[in-house]
């Protein structure tokens, strides 16, 4: 599919607790950003920025992809981001690309060496992906994945840093190193900034990922059940054994 060199492309990031979304080109220019107020307010706010940002730049006849920050995070924050990702594009007929919220929030480091971006999944859970960064590059070293608080240690090596709301716990191991704060907050200008160079890919050759095409194949990528889905599972676990 070919993308227009001035066709925009809308990233919504509603993945963590402070949502974003963010208008660019196709050759590569932030054009605009818009950032919620804070706190959960994401179903209250996303669809009013979003056409904030549009209007103002004039885009909607333009939007060429629509990017979305698609997990893991927030439960209902990514649920909320995917959904309106996916109607934007089936209503306009353009692609729609999901991008890790991992991805996203260690696009913030700018020291040097091996970080893990580490969520705070709750009830002790963490979930967790490494990452090297050298010069202008962030390599992704594996995939994301869900632990448990007592597998941290075998994550940690001499010189390693951690960011993200797992390593703001009060029961995070205290002498580990970790980044600035600031660098917990995923942004959707990042966040662009990954899917254009993504797009770029697939519009010179590399497979598209679920979604591209057919909005609907794309998925919220959670690492675990939600707890209302869990205690529902021990619900009828329970009503079986009874």
């Amino acid at each position: 599919m070919n993308i227009p060199s001035d066709g925009y492309i809308l990233m919504i990031e509603t993945s963590q607790r402070n949502g974003s979304v963010a208008l660019g080109t196709y050759d590569g220019n932030l054009r605009d950003e818009e950032l919620f107020s804070p706190g959960l307010v994401h179903g209250k706010e996303l669809v009013p920025r979003i056409d904030t940002l549009v209007t103002r730049n004039d885009a909607k006849s333009q939007l060429a992809v629509v990017a979305v920050s698609s997990g893991p995070g927030s439960f209902t924050g990514i649920r909320i981001g995917v959904s309106a990702a996916k109607a934007i594009a089936w209503s306009l007929k353009i692609p729609v690309l999901g991008i890790s919220s991992f991805d996203v929030i260690a696009a913030n480091i700018e020291e040097h060496g091996k970080w893990g971006v580490l969520l705070d999944a709750g009830s002790g859970d963490l979930d967790l992906a490494l990452f090297e960064v050298s010069g202008d590059k962030t390599l992704r070293l594996d995939q994301d994945r869900a632990i448990d608080k007592e597998d941290l240690a075998s994550f940690v090596e001499p010189g390693i840093g951690f960011i993200g709301s797992g390593s703001r716990r009060t029961d995070f191991p205290a002498g580990l190193k970790t980044g600035p704060q600031q660098w917990d907050t995923p942004r959707a200008s990042r966040g662009l900034e990954i899917a254009i160079s993504q797009v770029r890919q697939i519009v010179e050759g590399s497979p598209a990922p679920p979604g591209w095409e057919q909005p609907h194949l794309l998925n919220p990528r959670y690492l675990r059940v939600s707890r209302a889905e869990e205690v529902r599972r021990r619900r009828i676990e329970g009503e079986e054994r009874a």
